[in-house]
């Protein structure tokens, strides 16, 4: 992941920060169209996203690329490739991963694992990350506090009943 970050590639440095950083659906990003970043956030249904800097200057370097490679593009899609600048058409889920060099769909939800652990399984914290709906955060809330062990005192594991049955 931070190859892709830090590549000379500004669609795959873009790709891994929105998905590194915000675990940002991957049809969204296919279909993350220009005129979704405003203001340098993108707008995807009714969920604006404040971008992490390092994502914002890489969608920022993307953008950049995008208009120096392709300046007459009729394309609308913030991702587009030697293919598609001349159609409307998105990019296709399969090249998001091409550009990452790893599945994209496990970087997202590696992602989400990863907040769910950092905020001890705070389903609100996991919907404002991932823009998932509240029962599908809860499934990772729940996954995460099955997967904690108990406190232990003086190293004892006081989980069980006595005797071990």
């Amino acid at each position: 992941m931070r190859e892709a970050l830090n590549s000379p590639r500004p669609a795959r440095a873009a790709i891994a920060a929105l998905l590194g950083f915000h675990a940002i659906r991957i049809g969204y990003l296919c279909a993350l169209q220009l005129t979704d970043v405003r203001d340098g956030r993108p707008h995807i249904g009714e969920q604006v996203i404040l971008l992490a800097q390092p994502a914002r200057e890489h969608v920022s370097a993307n953008l950049s690329y995008r208009t120096a490679t392709w300046p007459a593009s009729i394309n609308p899609h913030l991702f587009i490739h030697a293919r598609s600048w001349t159609s409307a058409r998105p990019v296709a889920s399969v090249w998001i991963g091409k550009q990452l060099g790893m599945s994209a769909q496990h970087t997202r939800l590696d992602r989400i694992l990863d907040e769910a652990q950092a905020t001890s399984g705070d389903a609100r914290a996991i919907c404002d990350l991932s823009g998932m709906s509240v029962g599908n955060a809860a499934r990772y809330a729940i996954a995460i506090n099955r997967t904690a062990k108990p406190p232990t005192l003086s190293g004892i594991d006081h989980s069980g009943p006595p005797g071990g049955s």
